[in-house]
């Protein structure tokens, strides 16, 4: 039988759960000698607080067009600096930031990619703001058609 794990999609957005995503999937990879893709994708037309991941919509198109630009630059300057780190090992990995909505560029990304898996982190949301707000997480499972890995945050009890 053999390795159906060819190519790993690593669905990242700089959280606090990066870091376990790269390291599960990069684990995982190797061990299938995979192929990896790091994918960032930047939701399109709204400007991150940063305080909670909550969205805030400008309403000036210039603005959102200039602080897109700049960040989408300043992202993949921050995603190079990951696959170059990772090449050093010796794994054979890529990256690339991508502007839309992000589930549904998850899963074209993967599909029209030909990937074999995808691991992503979920933020842990509970209750009333999961219910309202959804998660990527969910709507990739939902709509993929390869296996999907989703790393939930370490909940350390106080």
């Amino acid at each position: 039988m053999g390795n159906r794990f060819k190519k790993v999609l690593l669905a990242i957005d700089f959280s606090a759960s990066t870091d376990d995503v790269i390291e599960i999937g990069v684990n995982f990879a190797r061990s299938n000698d995979a192929e990896v893709m790091l994918l960032n994708v930047v939701e399109e037309g709204f400007v991150f607080s940063g305080l909670d991941g909550m969205s805030l919509p400008l309403e000036d198109h210039v603005t959102i067009q200039n602080y897109t630009a700049s960040r989408l630059q300043a992202l993949q300057k921050k995603l190079d600096g990951l696959v170059s780190s990772l090449k050093e090992t010796g794994l054979d990995v890529a990256g690339q930031v991508l502007e839309g909505y992000p589930a549904a560029m998850i899963v074209d990304e993967a599909e029209q990619g030909g990937y074999d898996a995808i691991f992503m982190g979920s933020h842990g949301w509970s209750g009333i703001k999961k219910f309202l707000m959804g998660s990527v997480a969910d709507k990739v499972v939902k709509n993929s058609s390869c296996s999907v890995m989703v790393v939930r945050p370490i909940v350390v009890e106080a």
